[in-house]
């Protein structure tokens, strides 16, 4: 018999994860993840707190337990619904196969990437597509806006988590791998183009702006019984490019978060008080105003 027979005879047996512990861990992750977010360490307890069931069946031990978890109690932070089941999978992966050190460092590694591509894909292009179509039929009327966004939100998402944490632990660090940076960061340019224009189109059912304002240009004295001519701006603003107002409000909401970042609260409070002023008190926009006419302006002629 060969040295490498007997040396292969005498390896310790490699752990293997029974189906349960696995089933704890991703239910672990999909309940908690987030839920023990803290500004130190982001994610890291909740990551550990997955991990815990593996870390406890391959590591009998309690100093070997106690060791295991301070690897994975650093700091981490990527998207919870694309990339961080798949790490967590892949860690899982490591740590069975007992390359605890790999483990950590495809965590670093790819925490940053998939947090920019699952970030985009989930936010900004697929929860904003359901959630405006499902605040689109409900601002109809429509009980089905609701039941739409919850079950588009809850189950393909879920099936979307599952598949990801069975293929990082299947596949391993391999997979992790072949993801390329560069193609990482064409889909999510592509997924963010796609966002914005499918938000750009639901601007005009989602923000209703438009203003009273009118100008009236009086009729000459010598022509007697001849009524004022009246234009209305809104027709005009129409005519040139239809929902302008509601594109420029929008635009400048973004501008005010994009450029001084704005949290989104003091966006609404900027909305609030410019409804009060502009639609409540003047009647320049939307509506009747409280305590005049419609918006008119007069224009003498000679």
């Amino acid at each position: 018999m060969s040295e490498a027979t007997v040396a292969q005879q005498d390896a310790p047996e490699q752990a293997h994860l029974p189906k349960s512990v696995l089933n704890k861990s991703f239910w672990r992750f999909f309940w908690s993840f987030q839920i023990s977010w803290n500004y130190e360490r982001d994610q890291a307890l909740g990551f550990l707190w997955a991990m815990i069931p593996v870390l406890r069946h391959l590591n009998p031990d309690e100093n070997k337990f106690i060791a295991a978890m301070q690897r994975h109690i650093t700091f981490f932070n990527t998207s919870p619904v694309v990339g961080g089941p798949l790490i967590l999978g892949t860690t899982i992966a490591m740590e069975e196969g007992g390359q605890p050190s790999a483990a950590e460092s495809v965590k670093v590694a790819m925490m940053g990437p998939l947090a920019g591509i699952g970030d985009t894909v989930t936010y900004a292009l697929y929860n904003s597509i359901i959630l405006t179509l499902g605040a689109s039929w409900a601002l109809s009327g429509s009980s089905f806006g609701p039941i739409f966004a919850a079950i588009m939100c809850l189950i393909p998402l879920y099936l979307l988590r599952r598949w990801q944490f069975n293929q990082g632990y299947a596949q391993g660090r391999s997979l992790i791998t072949q993801l390329a940076a560069g193609a990482l960061a064409k889909v999510s340019e592509g997924a963010t183009i796609v966002g914005l224009i499918v938000l750009g189109g639901f601007i005009p059912s989602v923000v209703g702006i438009s203003t009273n304002l009118q100008i009236s240009e009086k009729a000459p004295s010598a022509l007697k019984g001849a009524k004022a001519t009246i234009t209305y701006i809104q027709t005009d603003l129409d005519a040139i490019l239809p929902f302008l107002l509601p594109v420029l409000v929008t635009a400048l909401m973004y501008f005010l978060m994009r450029k001084f970042n704005l949290h989104p609260l003091w966006c609404i409070l900027i909305i609030f008080i410019l409804g009060i002023g502009l639609g409540g008190l003047t009647g320049l926009i939307n509506g009747t105003p409280w305590f005049s006419k419609a918006a008119l302006v007069t224009l003498p002629t000679s």
